[in-house]
């Protein structure tokens, strides 16, 4: 993959983490209410956290592929 379209997706990427992040910050109290339900809603909070993981996983790879990290290759 090209440096720049790498660097393009990291910043993508980590804007959307970001805005997830304030979003989910900012309506503290009414996710709050939502997840203390229990019931039916506990999948919103399974959802929630598989969202935030994907969103900041995909954003934390193409940051590392960006910055240059490449693995170590034994000879």
């Amino acid at each position: 993959m090209k440096t720049g379209k790498t660097v393009r997706n990291a910043i993508l990427w980590g804007i959307l983490s970001i805005a997830l992040y304030l979003a989910l910050f900012l309506n503290q109290k009414i996710v709050m209410d939502y997840f203390a339900r229990g019931g039916i809603y506990a999948i919103a909070i399974i959802a929630t956290a598989l969202v935030f993981s994907f969103v900041h996983g995909t954003f934390a790879n193409y940051f590392i592929e960006a910055i240059g990290f490449k693995p170590v290759t034994k000879k």
